[in-house]
Protein backbone atom coordinates (compact mmCIF):
# COMPACT_ATOMS: atom_id res chain seq x y z
CA UNK A 1 0.00 0.00 0.00
CA UNK A 2 1.04 3.59 -0.45
CA UNK A 3 -0.17 7.12 0.05
CA UNK A 4 -2.03 8.99 -2.68
CA UNK A 5 0.30 11.00 -4.88
CA UNK A 6 -2.04 13.43 -6.60
CA UNK A 7 -2.41 16.97 -5.28
CA UNK A 8 -6.19 16.75 -5.47
CA UNK A 9 -6.31 13.70 -3.23
CA UNK A 10 -3.89 15.26 -0.79
CA UNK A 11 -6.10 18.34 -0.56
CA UNK A 12 -9.21 16.26 0.11
CA UNK A 13 -7.40 14.25 2.76
CA UNK A 14 -6.69 17.31 4.90
CA UNK A 15 -10.34 17.31 5.94
CA UNK A 16 -10.44 13.64 6.92
CA UNK A 17 -11.22 11.95 10.17
CA UNK A 18 -12.30 13.59 13.35
CA UNK A 19 -14.23 10.64 14.80
CA UNK A 20 -17.44 8.77 15.52
CA UNK A 21 -20.60 10.74 16.16
CA UNK A 22 -22.74 9.89 19.15
CA UNK A 23 -26.02 10.07 17.23
CA UNK A 24 -28.59 7.49 18.26
CA UNK A 25 -30.17 5.89 15.20
CA UNK A 26 -32.29 3.16 16.77
CA UNK A 27 -32.08 -0.38 18.10
CA UNK A 28 -29.45 -3.03 17.40
CA UNK A 29 -29.99 -6.67 16.45
CA UNK A 30 -26.94 -8.79 15.71
CA UNK A 31 -24.78 -11.63 17.06
CA UNK A 32 -21.89 -9.18 17.12
CA UNK A 33 -21.00 -7.64 20.50
CA UNK A 34 -22.55 -4.22 21.04
CA UNK A 35 -20.43 -1.29 19.95
CA UNK A 36 -19.36 1.14 22.65
CA UNK A 37 -19.54 4.70 21.38
CA UNK A 38 -16.52 6.95 21.81
CA UNK A 39 -15.92 10.66 21.32
CA UNK A 40 -13.94 12.24 18.50
CA UNK A 41 -10.26 11.98 19.20
CA UNK A 42 -8.36 12.47 15.97
CA UNK A 43 -7.74 15.51 13.82
CA UNK A 44 -6.98 15.52 10.09
CA UNK A 45 -5.13 12.46 8.79
CA UNK A 46 -3.04 11.64 5.76
CA UNK A 47 -4.63 10.49 2.53
CA UNK A 48 -6.16 6.99 2.69
CA UNK A 49 -4.15 3.99 1.57
CA UNK A 50 -4.74 1.74 -1.41
CA UNK A 51 -4.55 -1.87 -0.27
CA UNK A 52 -2.68 -3.14 -3.36
CA UNK A 53 1.11 -2.93 -2.85
CA UNK A 54 2.99 -0.71 -5.28
CA UNK A 55 4.97 -3.61 -6.74
CA UNK A 56 1.71 -5.35 -7.69
CA UNK A 57 0.08 -2.40 -9.43
CA UNK A 58 -0.98 -3.25 -13.01
CA UNK A 59 -0.05 -1.01 -15.93
CA UNK A 60 -1.45 -0.24 -19.36
CA UNK A 61 -5.08 -1.15 -18.69
CA UNK A 62 -7.78 0.86 -20.47
CA UNK A 63 -11.48 0.46 -19.71
CA UNK A 64 -14.66 2.35 -20.57
CA UNK A 65 -15.82 4.59 -17.71
CA UNK A 66 -19.51 4.59 -16.85
CA UNK A 67 -20.26 8.02 -15.39
CA UNK A 68 -24.04 8.41 -15.59
CA UNK A 69 -26.29 7.67 -12.62
CA UNK A 70 -29.15 5.35 -13.56
CA UNK A 71 -32.40 4.19 -12.02
CA UNK A 72 -32.35 1.19 -9.65
CA UNK A 73 -32.50 -2.25 -11.27
CA UNK A 74 -35.94 -3.86 -11.32
CA UNK A 75 -35.66 -6.89 -13.57
CA UNK A 76 -33.08 -8.95 -11.66
CA UNK A 77 -33.53 -10.57 -8.26
CA UNK A 78 -29.87 -10.02 -7.45
CA UNK A 79 -27.04 -7.71 -8.39
CA UNK A 80 -23.28 -7.86 -8.63
CA UNK A 81 -21.69 -4.78 -7.08
CA UNK A 82 -18.25 -3.54 -8.09
CA UNK A 83 -16.10 -0.59 -7.02
CA UNK A 84 -13.09 1.40 -8.20
CA UNK A 85 -10.77 2.79 -5.54
CA UNK A 86 -10.68 6.43 -6.71
CA UNK A 87 -14.13 6.77 -8.28
CA UNK A 88 -17.01 8.55 -6.56
CA UNK A 89 -19.60 5.82 -7.02
CA UNK A 90 -20.15 2.07 -7.03
CA UNK A 91 -22.03 0.11 -9.68
CA UNK A 92 -24.73 -2.53 -9.56
CA UNK A 93 -24.64 -4.96 -12.48
CA UNK A 94 -27.25 -7.53 -13.48
CA UNK A 95 -26.69 -11.08 -12.30
CA UNK A 96 -25.61 -12.87 -14.42
CA UNK A 97 -23.60 -10.54 -16.67
CA UNK A 98 -21.75 -12.89 -19.00
CA UNK A 99 -22.53 -10.58 -21.95
CA UNK A 100 -20.48 -7.78 -20.34
CA UNK A 101 -23.49 -5.50 -20.12
CA UNK A 102 -23.48 -2.08 -18.46
CA UNK A 103 -24.40 -1.40 -14.86
CA UNK A 104 -28.10 -0.93 -14.20
CA UNK A 105 -27.77 1.28 -11.12
CA UNK A 106 -25.24 3.16 -9.01
CA UNK A 107 -24.47 3.94 -5.39
CA UNK A 108 -23.16 7.43 -4.81
CA UNK A 109 -23.29 10.60 -6.91
CA UNK A 110 -21.73 14.05 -7.20
CA UNK A 111 -23.18 15.35 -3.92
CA UNK A 112 -23.12 12.11 -1.93
CA UNK A 113 -20.17 10.20 -3.24
CA UNK A 114 -18.22 7.20 -2.02
CA UNK A 115 -14.47 7.42 -2.47
CA UNK A 116 -11.31 5.47 -1.57
CA UNK A 117 -12.98 2.05 -1.37
CA UNK A 118 -10.83 -1.00 -0.72
CA UNK A 119 -13.33 -3.62 0.40
CA UNK A 120 -17.05 -3.49 1.12
CA UNK A 121 -19.65 -5.97 2.33
CA UNK A 122 -23.19 -7.14 1.63
CA UNK A 123 -25.62 -8.96 3.88
CA UNK A 124 -28.19 -11.69 3.31
CA UNK A 125 -30.92 -9.15 2.51
CA UNK A 126 -28.83 -7.33 -0.10
CA UNK A 127 -27.93 -4.29 2.01
CA UNK A 128 -24.53 -2.86 1.08
CA UNK A 129 -21.96 -1.77 3.71
CA UNK A 130 -19.31 0.55 2.31
CA UNK A 131 -16.27 1.87 4.20
CA UNK A 132 -15.51 5.10 2.34
CA UNK A 133 -14.77 8.82 2.40
CA UNK A 134 -18.09 10.68 2.32
CA UNK A 135 -18.41 14.49 2.22
CA UNK A 136 -22.00 14.38 3.48
CA UNK A 137 -20.58 13.09 6.77
CA UNK A 138 -18.39 16.19 7.20
CA UNK A 139 -15.60 14.66 5.15
CA UNK A 140 -14.74 11.77 7.44
CA UNK A 141 -14.12 8.12 6.72
CA UNK A 142 -17.33 6.26 7.54
CA UNK A 143 -19.16 3.00 7.34
CA UNK A 144 -22.17 3.64 5.08
CA UNK A 145 -25.15 1.29 4.80
CA UNK A 146 -27.40 1.32 1.73
CA UNK A 147 -30.71 -0.43 1.07
CA UNK A 148 -30.85 -3.25 -1.54
CA UNK A 149 -30.72 -2.64 -5.30
CA UNK A 150 -28.81 0.64 -5.12
CA UNK A 151 -31.25 1.95 -2.55
CA UNK A 152 -31.07 4.91 -0.22
CA UNK A 153 -28.47 5.54 2.46
CA UNK A 154 -29.93 3.96 5.61
CA UNK A 155 -27.32 5.11 8.11
CA UNK A 156 -23.66 5.92 8.50
CA UNK A 157 -21.15 6.15 11.33
CA UNK A 158 -17.76 7.81 11.35
CA UNK A 159 -14.71 5.61 11.91
CA UNK A 160 -12.25 7.96 13.55
CA UNK A 161 -9.87 5.36 14.97
CA UNK A 162 -8.44 4.12 11.68
CA UNK A 163 -9.01 3.65 7.96
CA UNK A 164 -11.89 1.19 7.42
CA UNK A 165 -11.28 -1.30 4.63
CA UNK A 166 -13.87 -4.12 4.86
CA UNK A 167 -17.22 -4.85 6.51
CA UNK A 168 -19.30 -7.86 7.51
CA UNK A 169 -22.77 -8.27 8.98
CA UNK A 170 -25.82 -10.49 8.63
CA UNK A 171 -28.06 -7.49 9.27
CA UNK A 172 -26.48 -4.25 8.14
CA UNK A 173 -29.74 -2.30 8.13
CA UNK A 174 -30.51 -2.48 11.85
CA UNK A 175 -27.77 -4.59 13.41
CA UNK A 176 -24.09 -4.28 14.22
CA UNK A 177 -21.34 -4.35 11.60
CA UNK A 178 -17.86 -5.81 11.97
CA UNK A 179 -15.49 -3.33 10.32
CA UNK A 180 -11.91 -4.22 9.45
CA UNK A 181 -9.44 -1.36 9.85
CA UNK A 182 -6.58 -1.29 7.39
CA UNK A 183 -4.62 0.92 9.80
CA UNK A 184 -5.48 1.64 13.44
CA UNK A 185 -4.08 5.11 14.18
CA UNK A 186 -3.35 4.39 17.86
CA UNK A 187 -1.60 1.08 17.20
CA UNK A 188 1.30 1.82 14.82
CA UNK A 189 -1.12 1.89 11.86
CA UNK A 190 -1.56 -1.89 12.16
CA UNK A 191 -4.77 -3.72 11.27
CA UNK A 192 -7.62 -4.00 13.77
CA UNK A 193 -11.34 -4.70 14.16
CA UNK A 194 -14.04 -2.30 15.31
CA UNK A 195 -17.77 -2.88 15.78
CA UNK A 196 -20.19 -0.20 14.57
CA UNK A 197 -23.95 0.03 14.92
CA UNK A 198 -26.87 2.37 14.33
CA UNK A 199 -27.51 2.59 18.05
CA UNK A 200 -24.05 3.43 19.34
CA UNK A 201 -21.82 4.37 16.41
CA UNK A 202 -18.32 2.80 16.42
CA UNK A 203 -16.55 1.28 19.40
CA UNK A 204 -12.96 0.78 20.49
CA UNK A 205 -10.71 -1.18 18.09
CA UNK A 206 -9.29 -4.56 19.12
CA UNK A 207 -6.55 -6.66 17.55
CA UNK A 208 -3.82 -9.24 18.16
CA UNK A 209 -0.11 -8.58 18.70
CA UNK A 210 0.74 -10.82 15.72
CA UNK A 211 -0.85 -8.24 13.41
CA UNK A 212 2.17 -6.06 12.60
CA UNK A 213 1.05 -4.74 9.24
CA UNK A 214 -2.12 -3.58 7.53
CA UNK A 215 -5.46 -5.29 8.02
CA UNK A 216 -7.57 -6.73 5.19
CA UNK A 217 -10.58 -9.06 5.17
CA UNK A 218 -13.06 -9.84 7.95
CA UNK A 219 -15.69 -12.56 8.37
CA UNK A 220 -17.98 -13.86 11.11
CA UNK A 221 -19.51 -17.31 11.69
CA UNK A 222 -23.09 -17.99 12.77
CA UNK A 223 -21.99 -18.48 16.38
CA UNK A 224 -20.43 -15.00 16.53
CA UNK A 225 -16.77 -15.99 16.16
CA UNK A 226 -14.84 -13.81 13.71
CA UNK A 227 -11.56 -13.58 11.80
CA UNK A 228 -9.18 -10.91 10.56
CA UNK A 229 -6.74 -11.36 7.67
CA UNK A 230 -3.70 -9.10 7.97
CA UNK A 231 -0.11 -8.43 6.97
CA UNK A 232 2.93 -8.97 9.18
CA UNK A 233 5.12 -6.24 7.67
CA UNK A 234 3.27 -3.17 6.35
CA UNK A 235 1.61 -4.73 3.27
CA UNK A 236 3.44 -8.05 2.99
CA UNK A 237 3.23 -11.37 4.78
CA UNK A 238 0.10 -13.00 6.18
CA UNK A 239 -1.50 -13.76 9.49
CA UNK A 240 -5.05 -14.95 10.20
CA UNK A 241 -6.43 -14.20 13.66
CA UNK A 242 -9.41 -15.97 15.23
CA UNK A 243 -11.52 -14.09 17.79
CA UNK A 244 -13.88 -16.29 19.84
CA UNK A 245 -17.11 -14.35 20.27
CA UNK A 246 -15.58 -11.57 18.17
CA UNK A 247 -13.93 -9.99 21.20
CA UNK A 248 -10.66 -9.96 23.11
CA UNK A 249 -7.14 -10.29 21.71
CA UNK A 250 -7.79 -13.43 19.67
CA UNK A 251 -5.56 -16.34 18.69
CA UNK A 252 -3.34 -16.78 15.64
CA UNK A 253 -4.77 -19.40 13.30
CA UNK A 254 -2.37 -22.21 12.37
CA UNK A 255 -2.09 -24.39 9.27
CA UNK A 256 -2.61 -21.62 6.70
CA UNK A 257 -0.93 -21.56 3.27
CA UNK A 258 -1.41 -17.90 2.24
CA UNK A 259 1.53 -15.72 1.24
CA UNK A 260 -0.34 -12.39 1.36
CA UNK A 261 -3.45 -10.99 2.94
CA UNK A 262 -6.82 -10.50 1.23
CA UNK A 263 -10.56 -10.85 1.68
CA UNK A 264 -12.44 -13.54 3.61
CA UNK A 265 -15.81 -15.24 3.14
CA UNK A 266 -17.67 -18.19 4.68
CA UNK A 267 -19.33 -20.86 2.53
CA UNK A 268 -22.42 -22.98 3.12
CA UNK A 269 -20.44 -25.67 4.94
CA UNK A 270 -18.87 -23.18 7.30
CA UNK A 271 -15.50 -23.24 5.53
CA UNK A 272 -13.45 -20.05 5.50
CA UNK A 273 -12.42 -18.76 2.08
CA UNK A 274 -9.21 -16.74 2.18
CA UNK A 275 -8.17 -14.74 -0.89
CA UNK A 276 -4.43 -14.26 -1.40
CA UNK A 277 -3.86 -11.03 -3.33
CA UNK A 278 -1.11 -12.71 -5.35
CA UNK A 279 -3.81 -14.70 -7.15
CA UNK A 280 -4.81 -17.82 -5.18
CA UNK A 281 -7.93 -18.80 -3.26
CA UNK A 282 -7.46 -21.00 -0.19
CA UNK A 283 -10.41 -22.61 1.59
CA UNK A 284 -10.03 -23.87 5.14
CA UNK A 285 -12.13 -25.71 7.68
CA UNK A 286 -11.85 -24.98 11.39
CA UNK A 287 -9.44 -22.07 11.90
CA UNK A 288 -10.58 -21.87 15.52
CA UNK A 289 -7.65 -21.55 15.69
CA UNK A 290 -6.31 -24.64 13.82
CA UNK A 291 -7.01 -24.58 10.06
CA UNK A 292 -7.21 -27.58 7.75
CA UNK A 293 -6.89 -26.94 4.02
CA UNK A 294 -10.00 -28.05 2.12
CA UNK A 295 -8.88 -26.90 -1.34
CA UNK A 296 -7.15 -24.17 -3.33
CA UNK A 297 -7.58 -22.55 -6.74
CA UNK A 298 -5.22 -20.51 -8.89
CA UNK A 299 -7.32 -17.52 -9.89
CA UNK A 300 -7.82 -16.05 -13.36
CA UNK A 301 -6.46 -12.70 -12.14
CA UNK A 302 -5.02 -11.26 -8.95
CA UNK A 303 -7.88 -10.39 -6.62
CA UNK A 304 -8.51 -8.88 -3.19
CA UNK A 305 -12.15 -9.10 -2.04
CA UNK A 306 -15.26 -11.01 -3.03
CA UNK A 307 -17.91 -13.45 -1.90
CA UNK A 308 -20.60 -15.98 -2.71
CA UNK A 309 -24.07 -15.43 -4.12
CA UNK A 310 -27.33 -16.28 -2.37
CA UNK A 311 -27.09 -19.95 -3.33
CA UNK A 312 -23.46 -20.32 -2.34
CA UNK A 313 -22.69 -21.78 -5.79
CA UNK A 314 -21.07 -18.76 -7.45
CA UNK A 315 -18.17 -16.57 -6.41
CA UNK A 316 -17.48 -12.98 -7.48
CA UNK A 317 -14.03 -11.40 -7.12
CA UNK A 318 -12.61 -7.93 -7.72
CA UNK A 319 -9.75 -8.57 -10.16
CA UNK A 320 -7.38 -5.63 -9.69
CA UNK A 321 -4.85 -7.09 -12.15
CA UNK A 322 -7.26 -6.75 -15.08
CA UNK A 323 -9.67 -4.16 -13.62
CA UNK A 324 -12.49 -6.63 -14.01
CA UNK A 325 -15.08 -8.57 -12.08
CA UNK A 326 -14.39 -12.30 -12.31
CA UNK A 327 -17.17 -14.84 -11.79
CA UNK A 328 -16.52 -18.45 -10.78
CA UNK A 329 -18.60 -21.48 -9.94
CA UNK A 330 -17.85 -22.61 -6.40
CA UNK A 331 -17.80 -26.08 -4.84
CA UNK A 332 -18.01 -26.03 -1.05
CA UNK A 333 -17.24 -29.78 -0.83
CA UNK A 334 -13.85 -29.44 -2.50
CA UNK A 335 -13.17 -25.83 -1.58
CA UNK A 336 -12.39 -25.00 -5.20
CA UNK A 337 -13.61 -22.54 -7.82
CA UNK A 338 -13.88 -22.76 -11.63
CA UNK A 339 -13.56 -19.62 -13.74
CA UNK A 340 -16.68 -18.79 -15.81
CA UNK A 341 -16.48 -15.23 -17.17
CA UNK A 342 -15.45 -11.64 -16.53
CA UNK A 343 -17.02 -8.27 -17.17
CA UNK A 344 -15.44 -4.83 -17.45
CA UNK A 345 -18.14 -2.56 -18.87
CA UNK A 346 -18.00 0.80 -17.05
CA UNK A 347 -15.04 -0.06 -14.84
CA UNK A 348 -12.28 2.53 -14.95
CA UNK A 349 -8.56 2.16 -15.51
CA UNK A 350 -5.38 3.51 -13.98
CA UNK A 351 -2.41 2.27 -12.03
CA UNK A 352 -4.16 2.84 -8.69
CA UNK A 353 -7.84 3.18 -9.65
CA UNK A 354 -8.35 -0.53 -9.24
CA UNK A 355 -11.29 -2.91 -9.06
CA UNK A 356 -10.52 -4.45 -5.67
CA UNK A 357 -13.95 -5.79 -4.68
CA UNK A 358 -16.99 -7.45 -6.24
CA UNK A 359 -19.93 -8.91 -4.34
CA UNK A 360 -23.20 -10.61 -5.13
CA UNK A 361 -26.15 -9.05 -3.34
CA UNK A 362 -27.70 -10.71 -1.50
CA UNK A 363 -24.85 -12.92 -0.34
CA UNK A 364 -24.91 -16.55 0.78
CA UNK A 365 -27.96 -16.91 3.03
CA UNK A 366 -26.57 -19.90 4.94
CA UNK A 367 -24.06 -17.85 6.88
Amino acid sequence: MRLFTSAACATVAVALLAGCSGTNFGSTSSSLPTATAQSRMHGPRFAPLNMVPAWMLPAGISRLHLNLRMAPAKTHKSLIYASNFYQSEMWGYPDPNSANGPATCTLGNASNYLKYINGFGVDTAGDVMVPAYTPNDDGYLSINVFAPKCGALLWQAEVDTGQPADAYSSNGATGSILVGELADYDNNDYGALVICSKASSCGTPFTNSAVTGYGAGVAMAKNGDCWLSAATSTNSGFVLVYFAGCTGTGEVATGTSNTYYGGLFIDGKGNLGSIDLSGTLYVYSGCNPKCSLVGSTKLEGEALFGGLDGTGKYLSLGDYENNAVDIYSYNSKTGTAKYLYSFTNGLTSGSENLVETAHFAPRNKKV
